[in-house]
């Protein structure tokens, strides 16, 4: 285990916003219109709101085990065999997790840029580099985050102000259509997907994050941050492509980039705007990853995970 390694609080934001948006920058806005329609950014909002809710939670959880893993901690609340258990439950679940986040990547680089590439092929390099990283430790894995992190930054300001001429405000109408069910069924969902799932980095935090009087707040921060990203994501994709065809587009966010077109010249730059993409698809399987395989060795009473 590294468990000698340990993360600046601004590392681990950067790791909290590339996590919270991962797979869900591709089928959120998809997913939420379908339901909610051009409503769709009141059940993001709401949601968001909903998560930093979860995340106070989680950091009262954590801060009762300041030097425990999620994996540690189970088995000093339920007991060691119950403990084991349940971790082993979620370590399969962060292995399915995983997997899903993996098949998004090689169905979005297939089906959109390497169209003639086998999936397979495109699953065993990406795999390559996340088990990679994963072996050279979470440290590793954070100080690169925090390397690439303009390049997330940089295509976003990109696609936001490239865009905004082409925004249609009159696709927010009619307001207040849909009724409350499909906004709460939305609520639920985008929860679900997001919030929830943070308890993934309960293996990193607090135990592997240095600073503890800033680590808290970057835990914060970077749920809102990553929230805040999705939002403006949603709301571009609805107020551009309209409603109807944000739900049915396979990756709104990806038809929404194809959109840009400045002056004539600055035109089919979405594959540029694919580096978003795939910088936080990567980030968050290797987080998956990572919870998997050290949770494993927890559970074993392994010493180290490399092989």
């Amino acid at each position: 285990m590294h468990s000698q390694m340990k993360l600046s609080a601004a590392q681990f934001r950067i790791l909290v916003i590339f996590y919270s948006l991962g797979d869900t920058i591709l089928v959120v806005p998809g997913s939420l219109t379908a339901d909610s329609k051009q409503e769709a950014w009141i059940p993001a909002i709401l949601g968001v709101g909903v998560g930093v809710l979860l995340v106070w939670m989680y950091i009262k959880l954590s801060s009762l085990y300041p030097n425990k893993t999620l994996i540690e901690l189970n088995e000093a609340i339920l007991g060691k065999w119950l403990g084991k258990f349940v971790s082993l439950l979620f370590v399969a679940s962060t292995l399915l997790f995983c997997s899903q986040v993996l098949f998004y990547v090689g169905s979005f680089l297939t089906t959109r840029i390497i169209i003639q590439t086998p999936m397979l092929a495109v699953h065993i390099l990406f795999m390559g580099i996340v088990t990679v990283g994963v072996r050279l430790g979470i440290e590793t894995i954070a100080r690169c985050a925090e390397i690439l992190f303009p390049w997330f930054v940089i295509p976003f300001l990109i696609l936001v102000f490239s865009i905004f001429p082409q925004i249609h405000y009159e696709n927010l109408q009619p307001l207040l259509e849909v009724g409350v069910k499909p906004i709460i069924r939305s609520i639920l969902f985008f929860t679900s997907i997001t919030s929830l799932t943070f308890i993934v980095l309960l293996t990193v935090f607090p135990a592997h994050v240095a600073e503890p009087d800033q680590r808290n707040r970057a835990f914060f921060t970077g749920s809102l941050i990553g929230g805040g990203i999705m939002i403006i994501i949603l709301l571009l994709g609805i107020l551009v492509l309209g409603n109807t065809y944000t739900r049915i587009a396979l990756y709104p966010s990806y038809e929404l980039a194809k959109r840009i077109e400045v002056a004539d010249f600055l035109k089919n730059i979405e594959v540029i705007m694919a580096i978003m993409w795939f910088l936080s698809l990567y980030f968050k399987t290797s987080l998956y990853y990572y919870a998997t395989v050290s949770g494993l060795a927890q559970i074993l009473e392994l010493k180290t995970t490399e092989f």
